[in-house]
């Protein structure tokens, strides 16, 4: 790592914000859940105070940028915060950095090469003359991106001294299978002639095997970076960085229900901590309780995406009685994980034995896993491994959670199991005030 790299990274930025006097009126509370519901928003990040961990990911990625020509693909898991870590890693040191100049686009499913890298080169121009620094990325507009030559010979016109980078999200919706290996052709034209511009790719995929074309032949220009789940400590830290612009505080058995529930999904912890904190407020109390968080899975539930309550619905029905579908899956959802979020047959036993009250085998619930990676069940979950060594996983991650607070609003499981199958240990963390 370079001297000036070592430097951005021990950079702390104050914080602008500052935390609002304790209500007194009616308009001081409404003032307070506008603020809560604004800073809990759920939207990918862009203020970079409120960006909470990846500090091992936020440094590759500068590494990447410093490095010439070296280029990176951020994958992983819908959820996990990808378009979050992309809108913010260069923001703290971008007061440094003068001359960095960074486009974001948008993959369409409609994209072909051409019209993609046509978006890229003009919203790189077009940040360049925002910023006043036009000198620095003298790009033509009016040529047609129609190959990964004419790509490479126009991106080479920036600068020596400019640091250019062109994040392409939603990468994985580019359908077009040929716009995909042109695309590696860039990357691997750019290395080869050793261009000081870095092309980040972002997008939903379990390996970059499925998310770019011949990616064996830029292997070296690359930095795969997968975005796991968020550890429990870094879902600290986003309800933590919001509540600290406040004057609001929260139980630590509050706090642990959010964190558990979330699952690693730090859009969760966003909304489960807006609604728990608003909850808080409309009763005129500080301090967030379970109570509040309670209320908060009813509301989450009411206002989620009609897609999930869909899923969910498909996935659970059935004109049998005592058919188990609700229960088995809110096992799945309920079960120990590896950091990818699979789970096997065993991790299911002990909470669908806790749910139903009684001593369970894999044998009482095999039927319903072959059954959840059917059409039939719209294929909640995925399974991979071979016989005798499956791992499933739910196949949008986004479920899991919303299973796991469906179940609890309908009171699928008791108050002494549920307590006991969310429980986790948080040694040395935060329990609140």
């Amino acid at each position: 790592m370079t001297d000036s790299l070592k430097a951005f990274i021990s950079l702390r930025m104050a914080s602008r914000f500052s935390g609002p006097g304790k209500p007194r009126t009616a308009d001081d509370w409404l003032h307070l859940e506008w603020d809560l519901a604004n800073l809990f928003s759920g939207a990918p990040v862009n203020e970079e105070d409120l960006f909470a961990g990846r500090s091992t990911e936020v440094k590759r990625i500068l590494e990447a940028v410093v490095e010439r020509s070296r280029h990176v693909i951020l994958y992983g898991e819908r959820g996990v915060g990808k378009t979050s870590l992309s809108n913010i890693f260069w923001r703290r040191y971008n007061t440094m950095l003068k001359s960095m100049l960074v486009a974001r686009v948008q993959a369409d499913p409609s994209d072909n090469f051409t019209s993609l890298w046509n978006k890229a080169i003009d919203e790189l121009a077009s940040t360049a003359r925002q910023s006043d620094r036009y000198d620095l990325t003298p790009l033509d507009t009016n040529t047609s991106m129609d190959n990964p030559d004419i790509v490479r010979r126009e991106l080479q016109k920036c600068r020596a001294d400019a640091t250019p980078i062109i994040i392409i999200d939603e990468y994985d919706k580019l359908s077009d299978g040929n716009a995909r290996l042109l695309t590696a052709n860039v990357i691997k034209y750019l290395y080869d002639y050793s261009a000081n511009v870095t092309i980040i790719l972002v997008g939903v995929a379990e390996d970059i095997v499925s998310l770019i074309e011949d990616h064996q032949s830029i292997d070296r220009a690359i930095s795969q970076i997968k975005l796991n789940r968020m550890s429990d400590f870094e879902l600290n830290e986003v309800i933590d960085k919001r509540l600290s612009k406040t004057v609001m505080k929260i139980s630590g058995d509050a706090r642990w229900t959010i964190v558990t529930l979330s699952r690693g999904l730090p859009y969760f912890t966003q909304m489960l901590g807006k609604y728990s904190a608003v909850q808080a407020a409309k009763r005129r109390s500080l301090k967030i309780d379970v109570e509040d968080v309670e209320a908060a899975m009813d509301t989450f539930i009411v206002d989620s995406e009609e897609k999930m309550q869909e899923a969910y619905r498909k996935a659970t029905e059935s004109n049998q009685k005592d058919n188990f579908f609700k229960q088995v899956l809110l096992a799945c959802a309920l079960a120990k994980t590896d950091q990818f979020g699979f789970f096997t047959p065993t991790d299911v036993i002990q909470p669908y034995s806790a749910i139903v009250g009684k001593k369970k085998t894999h044998a009482h619930f095999q039927r319903h896993l072959t059954e959840f990676i059917s059409e039939t069940r719209g294929k909640i979950l995925i399974r991979r491994g071979g016989e005798r060594q499956y791992r499933f996983r739910f196949s949008d991650p986004m479920m899991q959670p919303f299973v796991i607070i469906r179940g609890i609003q309908e009171r699928l499981i008791d108050p002494q199991s549920r307590k006991r199958l969310l429980e986790q240990e948080q040694p040395g963390l935060p329990i609140g005030s």
